[in-house]
């Protein structure tokens, strides 16, 4: 054999014994709005597309925040508030490549049965996820009522432990979403002071993937957009197989996912992202809106450079 075919096949055996490029890591946390990257994953439909993505559950915003910010997952589902906290607290670059929803209802301030508006709030207890949007409800749900968040007593509490808070009493209201404020209306004796619905459009819902990622796999984050796109068209021509899929994950009646997606959030596809990509458009103008709350709030020490926050 000469040196020369002994080399091809040697360079032959090397191409295809190259392993294959590592999955595409999003991470979520329960929301309606995320599931269809798991319909996705779960009809293949990533792979159809070519692409290996593993769609990681976590149980709130603020741990697949840390997940990522950590290194463990190339990106997240999250909110505006997981992005700007994420770059201020790490030194990775969340980029925004999709807006999944925007909240219309979803996310809302739950409070014991004897308070009867956002009002009475003030010297009361409220319970916040940390890092996470619940600051920026709160804080805009007081503004309209003309308090601040310096008057009322905040405290911390994961999304799964609000539910016994209120039902011990422990705090006086807590700013949640589904599933877990509708486990909260079927078994408390508990009202809805605020939702998002009353500051329609400000409350984003985003995958956002790290600048160096989008960097050397353009390419397969376009891959996985066209699959959450056949994932949303999959649900619409079956509707009742979609959610049932989705919603099992939830922990929650298909009829309540249902409700979920129709009526609390708004779903936003492919054809509706233009809008707010646009260098001047819906994206920049709600980050900078964003941003100002938390830093009154407290939550964010400086401001960042948010056009960087937009993928191109």
């Amino acid at each position: 054999m000469s040196r020369y075919l002994l080399l091809s096949l040697l360079l032959l055996l090397s191409a295809c014994s190259e392993p294959p490029p590592a999955a595409l890591r999003i991470a979520t946390n329960p929301w309606p709005g995320y599931e269809y990257l798991y319909l996705a994953e779960e009809l293949k439909l990533f792979a159809a597309q070519g692409v290996d993505v593993q769609i990681l559950q976590f149980s709130s915003l603020s741990d697949a925040r840390r997940a990522y910010e950590r290194g463990q997952v190339d990106g997240f589902g999250g909110t505006l508030v997981e992005v700007l906290v994420a770059k201020e607290q790490s030194q990775r670059t969340a980029q925004i490549v999709h807006v999944t929803d925007y909240s219309n209802g979803g996310d809302l301030i739950v409070a014991q049965a004897t308070i009867d508006d956002v009002a009475q709030l003030q010297g009361k207890t409220v319970a916040l996820e940390p890092g996470t949007l619940n600051a920026f409800i709160l804080s805009r749900a007081l503004n309209r009522a003309g308090l601040t968040l310096d008057q009322v007593k905040r405290v911390s509490l994961a999304q799964t432990d609000m539910f016994t808070a209120l039902q011990k009493g422990e705090i006086d209201a807590a700013v949640s979403y589904p599933p877990h404020s509708i486990e909260m209306f079927k078994q408390l004796p508990v009202k809805q002071l605020f939702s998002s619905r009353e500051i329609p459009g400000e409350v984003l819902d985003i995958i956002a993937i790290d600048a160096r990622v989008i960097a050397t796999r353009k390419a397969d984050i376009q891959a996985m957009l066209r699959g959450l796109e056949a994932a949303h068209s999959y649900a619409q021509a079956h509707p009742e197989e979609a959610f049932r899929i989705m919603a099992e994950r939830e922990k929650i009646s298909p009829q309540e996912f249902r409700t979920a997606v129709e009526n609390d959030l708004k779903i936003l596809r492919s054809a509706d992202q233009a809008a707010y990509f646009d260098r001047q458009g819906l994206l920049l103008s709600a980050l900078k809106n964003t941003q100002a709350v938390l830093l009154a709030s407290g939550e964010l020490s400086k401001t960042t450079d948010l056009a960087a926050l937009i993928a191109e």
